[in-house]
Protein backbone atom coordinates (compact mmCIF):
# COMPACT_ATOMS: atom_id res chain seq x y z
CA UNK A 1 0.00 0.00 0.00
CA UNK A 2 2.21 3.07 0.93
CA UNK A 3 5.29 0.87 1.84
CA UNK A 4 8.75 2.56 1.20
CA UNK A 5 11.19 0.92 -1.23
CA UNK A 6 14.51 2.19 -0.18
CA UNK A 7 16.70 3.06 -3.52
CA UNK A 8 19.67 4.44 -2.35
CA UNK A 9 21.64 4.70 1.13
CA UNK A 10 24.42 6.85 2.01
CA UNK A 11 27.09 4.91 3.89
CA UNK A 12 30.38 7.16 4.71
CA UNK A 13 33.65 4.90 5.72
CA UNK A 14 36.54 6.73 7.49
CA UNK A 15 39.53 4.29 7.20
CA UNK A 16 41.85 4.00 10.24
CA UNK A 17 44.71 5.38 8.53
CA UNK A 18 44.92 8.59 6.22
CA UNK A 19 43.77 7.58 2.51
CA UNK A 20 45.20 10.25 0.06
CA UNK A 21 43.33 11.05 -3.16
CA UNK A 22 46.10 11.35 -5.44
CA UNK A 23 46.88 7.84 -4.54
CA UNK A 24 42.93 6.71 -5.59
CA UNK A 25 44.08 8.96 -8.51
CA UNK A 26 47.07 7.52 -9.62
CA UNK A 27 47.02 3.61 -8.49
CA UNK A 28 43.16 3.11 -9.09
CA UNK A 29 42.00 5.37 -12.31
CA UNK A 30 39.85 7.98 -9.89
CA UNK A 31 38.62 11.34 -11.33
CA UNK A 32 39.20 14.51 -9.65
CA UNK A 33 35.57 16.36 -9.38
CA UNK A 34 35.89 19.59 -7.14
CA UNK A 35 36.83 18.70 -3.55
CA UNK A 36 36.42 14.79 -4.35
CA UNK A 37 37.78 12.00 -6.35
CA UNK A 38 35.37 9.77 -8.13
CA UNK A 39 35.93 5.76 -8.71
CA UNK A 40 33.26 3.73 -10.22
CA UNK A 41 33.26 -0.13 -9.35
CA UNK A 42 31.59 -2.68 -11.61
CA UNK A 43 31.53 -5.48 -8.15
CA UNK A 44 29.96 -4.20 -6.09
CA UNK A 45 28.43 -1.98 -8.34
CA UNK A 46 28.91 0.98 -6.93
CA UNK A 47 30.35 4.92 -7.29
CA UNK A 48 33.08 5.64 -4.40
CA UNK A 49 33.80 9.65 -3.55
CA UNK A 50 36.80 9.89 -1.47
CA UNK A 51 36.52 13.51 0.20
CA UNK A 52 39.73 15.28 1.05
CA UNK A 53 39.88 14.10 4.36
CA UNK A 54 40.11 10.91 3.26
CA UNK A 55 36.57 9.27 4.06
CA UNK A 56 34.86 6.60 1.61
CA UNK A 57 31.60 7.67 0.73
CA UNK A 58 29.59 4.79 -0.93
CA UNK A 59 26.66 5.52 -3.63
CA UNK A 60 24.60 3.09 -5.19
CA UNK A 61 24.05 0.50 -2.68
CA UNK A 62 21.01 -0.18 -0.16
CA UNK A 63 22.21 -2.43 1.94
CA UNK A 64 25.22 -1.66 4.46
CA UNK A 65 27.46 -4.87 3.65
CA UNK A 66 27.64 -4.50 0.05
CA UNK A 67 28.69 -0.73 0.92
CA UNK A 68 31.07 -2.04 3.44
CA UNK A 69 32.71 -4.52 0.75
CA UNK A 70 32.60 -1.35 -1.91
CA UNK A 71 35.06 0.73 0.27
CA UNK A 72 36.78 -2.82 1.46
CA UNK A 73 37.79 -3.50 -2.08
CA UNK A 74 39.37 0.21 -2.61
CA UNK A 75 41.23 -0.42 0.38
CA UNK A 76 42.21 -3.42 -0.55
CA UNK A 77 43.52 -2.98 -4.03
CA UNK A 78 45.39 0.20 -2.17
CA UNK A 79 47.25 -2.68 -0.33
CA UNK A 80 45.75 -0.87 2.77
CA UNK A 81 43.80 -3.12 5.80
CA UNK A 82 40.48 -2.29 6.65
CA UNK A 83 40.64 -3.44 9.47
CA UNK A 84 39.62 -0.26 12.07
CA UNK A 85 37.26 0.95 9.20
CA UNK A 86 34.40 2.79 10.76
CA UNK A 87 30.94 3.78 9.19
CA UNK A 88 28.09 6.18 9.66
CA UNK A 89 24.92 6.04 7.72
CA UNK A 90 23.87 9.35 5.94
CA UNK A 91 20.24 9.78 4.25
CA UNK A 92 18.56 7.62 2.07
CA UNK A 93 16.50 8.04 -1.11
CA UNK A 94 12.90 5.92 -0.92
CA UNK A 95 9.92 5.78 -3.08
CA UNK A 96 6.27 5.06 -2.61
CA UNK A 97 3.10 5.04 -3.89
CA UNK A 98 -0.24 5.88 -2.47
CA UNK A 99 -2.35 4.22 -5.38
CA UNK A 100 -4.27 7.04 -6.05
CA UNK A 101 -4.27 10.16 -8.00
CA UNK A 102 -3.59 13.60 -6.38
CA UNK A 103 -5.02 16.67 -6.78
CA UNK A 104 -2.06 18.85 -6.36
CA UNK A 105 -3.15 22.60 -6.54
CA UNK A 106 -5.41 22.70 -3.80
CA UNK A 107 -2.58 21.25 -1.30
CA UNK A 108 -1.01 23.96 -0.69
CA UNK A 109 -3.85 26.06 0.52
CA UNK A 110 -4.54 23.84 3.84
CA UNK A 111 -1.04 22.56 4.12
CA UNK A 112 1.87 25.46 4.24
CA UNK A 113 4.26 22.93 4.22
CA UNK A 114 3.89 21.99 1.28
CA UNK A 115 4.27 24.04 -2.38
CA UNK A 116 3.32 22.99 -6.19
CA UNK A 117 7.07 22.50 -8.40
CA UNK A 118 5.49 23.48 -11.95
CA UNK A 119 8.68 22.22 -13.11
CA UNK A 120 8.10 18.74 -12.34
CA UNK A 121 4.06 18.80 -11.58
CA UNK A 122 4.10 17.87 -8.59
CA UNK A 123 4.06 18.75 -4.55
CA UNK A 124 7.32 19.86 -2.54
CA UNK A 125 6.66 18.63 0.95
CA UNK A 126 8.96 19.58 3.10
CA UNK A 127 8.04 17.20 6.06
CA UNK A 128 9.55 17.85 9.95
CA UNK A 129 7.10 15.57 11.41
CA UNK A 130 9.33 12.49 10.00
CA UNK A 131 12.43 14.73 8.96
CA UNK A 132 12.80 14.29 5.09
CA UNK A 133 11.45 16.07 2.17
CA UNK A 134 9.03 14.69 -0.31
CA UNK A 135 7.81 14.47 -3.57
CA UNK A 136 4.85 13.52 -4.88
CA UNK A 137 3.45 13.52 -8.05
CA UNK A 138 -0.39 13.69 -9.73
CA UNK A 139 -0.07 9.90 -10.02
CA UNK A 140 0.19 9.45 -6.32
CA UNK A 141 4.21 8.11 -6.72
CA UNK A 142 6.14 9.27 -4.50
CA UNK A 143 10.21 10.20 -3.74
CA UNK A 144 11.37 11.19 -0.02
CA UNK A 145 14.94 12.67 0.09
CA UNK A 146 17.40 12.86 3.25
CA UNK A 147 15.03 9.87 4.86
CA UNK A 148 17.10 8.54 7.92
CA UNK A 149 14.95 4.97 7.18
CA UNK A 150 12.67 3.40 5.22
CA UNK A 151 9.94 2.94 7.89
CA UNK A 152 10.27 7.28 8.56
CA UNK A 153 9.10 7.41 4.84
CA UNK A 154 6.13 4.91 4.99
CA UNK A 155 4.84 6.26 8.09
CA UNK A 156 5.44 10.04 6.36
CA UNK A 157 3.38 8.27 3.41
CA UNK A 158 0.62 6.84 5.22
CA UNK A 159 0.41 10.21 7.25
CA UNK A 160 0.19 12.40 3.58
CA UNK A 161 -2.67 9.73 2.42
CA UNK A 162 -4.77 9.97 5.27
CA UNK A 163 -4.42 14.00 5.87
CA UNK A 164 -5.15 13.98 1.34
CA UNK A 165 -7.99 11.92 1.59
CA UNK A 166 -9.20 13.72 5.01
CA UNK A 167 -9.29 16.24 2.28
CA UNK A 168 -11.16 14.85 -0.70
CA UNK A 169 -7.39 15.65 -2.72
CA UNK A 170 -7.16 11.72 -3.50
CA UNK A 171 -9.18 9.92 -5.89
Amino acid sequence: MTEARVENQLFRFIPSTNLEQNRVVEELGGKRNGRYVLLSLVAPRSTILVDQDGRIIVHGCKKHDIAHLAAKEVMLRLGESEAGMTFEMGPAVASFDLQSTVSIERVPDLFPEASVDSDFDCLRINDKKHELNILLFRNGRGIATNARHEKLVSMAARRWKQRLSDENLLS
